[in-house]
């Protein structure tokens, strides 16, 4: 019985694997190809930072230095994750060229507030990630000066 179970299984796991049905992947009207599985990529990493916070409060280590500022690089990655859907979205909604000529006449067309929130989600993008890098940098390096006090 069971070594028919395993048969069983293996064939239909042969069926599953070589003999797929066409999938859509590619549809040439997207103008976004790949782009909701990159939000959601942005987003899962920010349910993510959110949990280590919620895990580090929950284990009571935000009493030491180096989880103090792994919790403030996670609350700026969320805030990055957020910041980057966003501008993801309004990038795709904007309708017109921001940017209009081409070579040293070139200039952005900022018309109504739709541009302005695209242009300010893509300068904080920018600005958010920095801190956030340095403050997961000097966590990481505080729990190892922290690990190497305690071994000595």
């Amino acid at each position: 019985m069971h070594r028919r179970l395993i048969q069983v299984l293996c064939a239909l796991a042969a069926v599953v694997f070589f003999a797929p049905t066409p999938a859509l992947a590619f549809i040439s009207v997207w103008e976004t190809q790949g782009s909701y599985v990159h939000l959601m990529a942005h987003f899962l990493f920010a349910i993510a930072m959110a949990f280590l916070i919620y895990e580090i409060y929950r284990g009571e280590l935000r009493g030491m230095t180096g989880f103090k500022s792994l919790i403030w690089a996670c609350v700026l990655l969320v805030w990055w994750n957020l910041d980057a859907i966003a501008g993801h979205i309004l990038d795709w909604t904007l309708s017109n060229p921001v940017i209009l000529e081409t070579g040293i006449g070139r200039r952005l067309l900022m018309e109504n507030a739709h541009t302005w929130a695209y242009y300010v989600t893509k300068i904080t993008h920018f600005v958010i990630i920095i801190p956030a890098f340095y403050f997961f940098y000097r966590g990481l390096k505080r729990l190892s000066q922290e690990e190497e006090a305690k071994g000595s």
